[in-house]
């Protein structure tokens, strides 16, 4: 079994969605955990959260970093690549910064609500690159089609190769009925051919009866 979907260019759109909906669900817990401030449990799960969600945004980051790599892009294609690659950068490792520091927020030290509320606010600015790097690769995959381009033209190209042998069939069979058509014309043509020879023979034996 491939790794690689035939359907997806690369692993990168695979990798994608998780640290997306891992480290926006850690900055929803991480609010309730504020307003309940008191519930170490629920702080404990978002540092879990941020943790999964550094944890996932790593590979994404490097998926990323190779397929841009691999292809050959234009200049304002290039550019758009290299703004959707910085502001994955960003994200990526202030996440796996911040979820070391939320790991020793909740099994080392004791925070009080102030240390939280600041930790908070330094993820809401991780959560801004990550913003933009969603963004950044929606305008890639939406307005300028990459990847998805790529696998467009890629399933045209097999699609015609499974047609070309259908067409060559048709031709066959169009020549089969041009050679039908030829013996039949030959056929036909030969018939009252030989049906006119045989009337003069018999006309003459009827009139010449030895």
């Amino acid at each position: 079994m491939p790794l690689v979907p035939a359907w997806a260019p690369n692993l990168h759109p695979l990798a994608v969605h998780f640290p997306i909906a891992l480290l926006f669900a850690a900055a929803a817990v991480d609010l309730a955990s504020l307003v309940m401030h008191d519930r170490k449990p629920v702080r404990d799960a978002a540092t879990w959260l941020y943790i999964a969600g550094a944890a996932t945004a790593v590979p994404a980051y490097f998926t990323g970093y190779a397929a841009a790599r691999a292809m050959e892009l234009s200049t304002e294609l290039a550019t758009l690549v290299d703004a959707h690659g910085n502001w994955a950068f960003a994200a990526t490792w202030s996440f796996a910064f911040f979820a070391s520091l939320r790991l020793a927020m909740s099994y080392i030290l004791r925070p009080g609500r102030a240390l939280q509320s600041s930790a908070f606010a330094v993820a809401l600015l991780g959560l801004g690159a990550l913003v933009q790097t969603v963004l950044h690769g929606t305008r890639l995959v939406f307005e300028q089609g990459l990847g998805v381009r790529a696998v467009a033209i890629a399933a045209a190209a097999e699609t015609g190769n499974q047609a070309a042998p259908a067409g060559d069939g048709t031709a066959a069979t169009g020549n089969g009925t041009a050679e039908a058509a030829d013996g039949t014309a030959e056929r036909d043509g030969q018939a009252p051919a030989r049906r006119a020879g045989e009337a003069p023979a018999a006309q003459a034996e009827r009139e010449d009866p030895e």
